[in-house]
Parts: structure tokens; C-alpha cells; sequence
């Protein structure tokens, strides 16, 4: 059984050869990880065993752009980014002070660029054959338009019913539907939409304000996406504690969710699992926050090997983390999750 039809005997229900997995890690990560285990930088690929191969078709690929430390650049939307560490930040939101006019009037990014998707393209050619191959729209409505606008200016926007709210989600949304039917042009095997909604400890807005901007506005993201590829998956991403919307991005027509990050507020997997529909899928494991990066070797390999017991044997469960795997994670706790992961028989 290759990744490809791994991942898809997961998402149907189905036993596999092995538990799916897609774990995230930092390019410094991997080059820690690399030495620790005396393997080059393409073996440790080879090493974590991914069974997805997805890229960022949209403004999170930003996050990553490769720049100087310290140096600054404009994104396609003029949004200002500058390299702070391993990321680039938000400097600069060019919508923030406009009005509705000047907003109607700003210029979107051409979603039929063909550079945006030269890295899908290069996915599918080498891998398609092979792996689960995923086209990454996310953010795909409220994180790029925060991004515009700076995160307070539109979430009070959202909370006084402004019409700059309806503009700018508007704006991202038909951005996102855009990118999501030239990547559907292509053979992928999933779309990947996500916004962070969450925090530690509830959600950035309430459920309430969620419900009125983002899920009619992503339901007809997945409405399109579905009108183009009947039946094709469809992942969602969002960090933090959002258990008070799980089942209306069911209802929206997701298929498989991440990371339920368990460290956060009312987010224990056990509770989910028993909450969720039946088909859909979790896609979860070990907490990157605090777990993984204090408690020791042994101790992480036994929880892995909890959470696979407790999810696994459901079925339609993928194994990722809850985050990034970064460079502070001692790299015994890594070597320790993949030894238990690889051991465990499905």
C-alpha cells in the first residue's frame, strides 16, 4: 500500500497497512534532527514517513517566504512582512485606515498567477503518482483578511456589523474561491482551507459572530470547490480551543479536521471523538506546545502510543501533531514519538 492509498483508506473508513501520517517540522528542525540522527537532510524526510505532500497556494505561504533576518517585503496585497526568527510577521496592514470606497477600490492578487502553483505542479509531477497530494488554501478567509486590516480594527468591524466586515471577508473569500478552481484544475487529492479562530483559551470572537461571517462564507468556498470536484476531501486547520463550532464545520461539508489542539481549553480528543459525526476525520496527536518539549523521551512515547489506542482504533484518524514540530524540541522526544508510531500495529 503506497501513502496515497493510505491516507484515502483512512479518510473512507478502511483499514490500512499502517496508520497515515503528516507531521509538520521547521527546516531548522530538520536539520537538528538530521545531526542528531547522522542522516542528511533528505533522509530525515524519508525518516518522519509523511503520506501527504501539500504546498500554500495562498497568503500563509508568507509565513515562510524565505528573507533576510530582520528584512522587510510586500506581499502580493501589499500587506508588509518581516523576518522575525524562523517566521515573517505582519508589519503593515494597508487596509486599516480606508473606507469603504477605498476598500471597494483596492486591487486583489491575480488568483491564475502561474507561479503560485509551479510548487503543486512540482508536487504532482515527482510524488502524484505515489503520495496523497494537497493543494493549501489556507488562510482562507479570516486570517488574510486580518492581515489587511490588523486583527482588532476587524474584529470590532465584525462586532459593530461595519460594512468594511462584509467588504474585506468578501474580498478574501471570492481570493480563495479563485485559487481553489485553478487548483482544481489540477489532480489533487484534498483541499486544505483554515483560518485560526482559536486562542488558549476560547475562541477570538464568539461562536455567534463566527457563525454570521465565516461559516456562510466558508460554506460557499466548499460549495465551489465541491461544485468543481464532487466528493473531493476537504481539511481544515485552526489552532486553539474551538470545540463550540466542530459541528458546524461538519455542516459545512468538512471532511477532516486539525490539529485539535488538546493543550488548549475544552479540546480533549476522547470528548471530540465521541462528539464528532462518524465519517469525519481527526487529524491530531501529540501536543507541540508543552508535551513535547518538557516531558521526557520515555514519557512521549508512551503517550503516543495512548493517543493512537485511543484514536486509531476508530479508524479515519491521520497522525500529525498539534503544531509544528520546532527547534527546541529535543530530538530524542521526536526520535521517541516516531520509534512508538512506526511500532504500533494498526
Amino acid at each position: 500500500m503506497n501513502s496515497k492509498e493510505r491516507v484515502k483508506a483512512a479518510l473512507n473508513g478502511e483499514r490500512a497497512d499502517r496508520i497515515p501520517r503528516f507531521i509538520w517540522a521547521n527546516d531548522a528542525t530538520k536539520e537538528k534532527l538530521a545531526q542528531y540522527l547522522g542522516i542528511s537532510m533528505e533522509e530525515v524526510e524519508t525518516y518522519i514517513g509523511n503520506d501527504v505532500k501539500q504546498t500554500w497556494l495562498s497568503i500563509n505561504r508568507e509565513m515562510e517566504r524565505p528573507w533576510p533576518q530582520g528584512g522587510s517585503f510586500t506581499d502580493e496585497w501589499g500587506i508588509v512582512w518581516r523576518r522575525d526568527g524562523y517566521y515573517n510577521m505582519v508589519t503593515h496592514h494597508p487596509l486599516a485606515e480606508l473606507s469603504e470606497e477605498e476598500i471597494r477600490a483596492y486591487p486583489v492578487p491575480d488568483a491564475r498567477d502561474k507561479e503560485r502553483y509551479e510548487g503543486l505542479d512540482g508536487l504532482i509531477g515527482k510524488y502524484g503518482a505515489e503520495y496523497f497530494i494537497g493543494a493549501d488554501i489556507s488562510g482562507t478567509i479570516f486570517e488574510p483578511a486580518y492581515h489587511l486590516r490588523g486583527l482588532d480594527n476587524l474584529l470590532m468591524d465584525m462586532a459593530s456589523e461595519s460594512g468594511e466586515a462584509d467588504l474585506i471577508l468578501d474580498m478574501t473569500m471570492q481570493q480563495s474561491i479563485a485559487i481553489a478552481r485553478e487548483a482544481l484544475k489540477r489532480p489533487v487529492d484534498w483541499v486544505w482551507l483554515g483560518d485560526d479562530v482559536g486562542t488558549q483559551k476560547s475562541m477570538m470572537m464568539s461562536p455567534d459572530l463566527w457563525r454570521k461571517y465565516l461559516k456562510p462564507r466558508m460554506k460557499k468556498v466548499i460549495d465551489e470547490i465541491r461544485r468543481i470536484s464532487p466528493g473531493i476531501p476537504v481539511a481544515y486547520h485552526s489552532c486553539g480551543s474551538i470545540r463550540p463550532i466542530l459541528k458546524d464545520l461538519e455542516e459545512v461539508g468538512i471532511n477532516v479536521i486539525n490539529p485539535l489542539q488538546e493543550s488548549s481549553c475544552d479540546m480533549d480528543h476522547a470528548e471530540i471523538r465521541n462528539g464528532l459525526k462518524a465519517e469525519t476525520v481527526m487529524f491530531c496527536g501529540i501536543d507541540t506546545q508543552t508535551f513535547l518539549l518538557t516531558e521526557p523521551a520515555d514519557a512521549v512515547g508512551r503517550k503516543m502510543t495512548e493517543i493512537l489506542e485511543l484514536l486509531a482504533a476508530r479508524g479515519r484518524y491521520i497522525c500529525g501533531v498539534s503544531h509544528t514540530l520546532q527547534p527546541d524540541i529535543p530530538s530524542e522526544n521526536i526520535e521517541a514519538m516516531i520509534q512508538s508510531l512506526n511500532m504500533y500495529k494498526v
